[in-house]
């Protein structure tokens, strides 16, 4: 018996009424799973999704050879000691638990390896990064990985601002505009950008990373921290709650900016301090470049046989954006310094189109 023979029951069943329901990034979605993070849907929702537990054993030594498989629609992937995954034509997400895995590196994956194919396969482009609203627009930060793309987002946070989306923004490019969907609240912060946004909000900002190390001596988990969540496979990042600061409805795209750090510049000088932070406009052809650098898991798109339209779609919504490239001062924590920019520029642009 084939595999796909061997687990075909599991699709031809509906969601049981169990199951929990849930919103993110656009889905409904009816899930065997719990999945904490979420956000829990309205009474009698439809699913459009679901995320079920099936047995795909018989994939194992398969998979173990390759990175991935693609079935047909199917696109499979293991990860070791963890699970097994196989998401389908934009509709299913398939989970077959190891022995002894551990449910939150499980349900890790679900919503990011997992979302990031599922949005793929329905032709909605996931760009890695983070997004917070400002004047009823959505604003995406990208950029390596250690760049400050969570940080920021939480600096916006704690400003005031609401966040929509962070590791995956899941964007659909329409004719007339290109839409971000809400994702769920959690963000995910390392110990010290953690004990940096705290100082900053009790006015005891230390700017320089060199100091850093006094906020954490001899105390490396405060107590406000230890019933926070640690993430697998992520040294000293924790899984941050943000269900207070979170807009959990579609909105245009306004804008992207790159963050990247910079060697440190001490010639320019602003109002007698140091500047930290810079900005370059991006052209349209920088900006499809930018977007194409940090789509979510794009080493996989030729392989499901989306390049083209990958790149049509990055192209479309390169011309409907604005872009910048940000150059922080890497040996200082610069997060504050970021947002107050970022606001100028996006106030500045604003007044730029009132003019016309």
């Amino acid at each position: 018996m084939s595999p796909i023979a061997h687990d075909r029951s599991a699709h031809n069943r509906s969601a049981h009424n169990s199951w929990v329901k849930y919103t993110a990034f656009g889905l409904r979605i009816a899930s065997e799973l719990t999945l904490p993070e979420l956000i829990p849907a309205e009474p009698g929702l439809v699913e459009d999704m679901v995320i079920r537990q099936v047995d795909l054993s018989a994939w194992r030594d398969q998979l173990e050879q390759a990175n991935f498989v693609m079935q047909g629609e199917r696109f499979m992937f293991l990860i070791p000691d963890t699970a097994i995954y196989a998401i389908r034509g934009g509709k299913e997400i398939e989970v077959s638990m190891l022995p002894g895995a551990d449910p939150d590196t499980v349900r890790l994956f679900v919503l990011g390896t997992c979302m990031g194919v599922l949005l793929l396969q329905k032709r909605v482009l996931p760009i890695h990064g983070s997004a917070v609203v400002i004047g009823g627009r959505a604003y995406a930060f990208v950029g390596e990985s250690g760049t400050g793309k969570s940080t920021l987002a939480a600096a916006f946070r704690q400003a005031g601002y609401q966040m929509i989306s962070d590791d995956v923004i899941a964007i659909n490019v329409t004719a007339s505009a290109a839409i971000v969907y809400p994702a769920y609240p959690q963000q995910k912060l390392g110990l010290e950008s953690l004990l940096q946004l705290e100082a900053l909000r009790e006015n005891k900002h230390v700017r320089q990373r060199k100091h850093v190390l006094s906020l954490t001596d001899g105390n490396p988990v405060r107590a406000q921290y230890q019933d926070l969540r640690r993430i697998a496979g992520e040294l000293n990042k924790y899984a941050v709650p943000a269900v207070d600061e979170f807009y959990n409805d579609p909105l245009p795209l306004g804008g992207v900016f790159e963050l990247v750090s910079d060697s440190p510049n001490r010639e320019s000088m602003r109002e007698g301090e140091p500047v930290v932070v810079t900005e370059q406009p991006l052209n349209k052809l920088e900006c499809l470049h930018t977007l194409l650098q940090h789509t979510y898991r794009r080493a996989i798109i030729p392989r499901m046989g989306l390049g083209e339209w990958y790149f049509d779609t990055a192209a479309r919504m390169a011309r409907k954006v604005e872009g910048w490239r940000l150059l922080r001062d890497s040996s200082f924590f610069t997060a504050s310094e970021v947002v107050q920019r970022v606001l100028e520029l996006i106030h500045k642009e604003e007044k730029s189109y009132g003019s016309h």
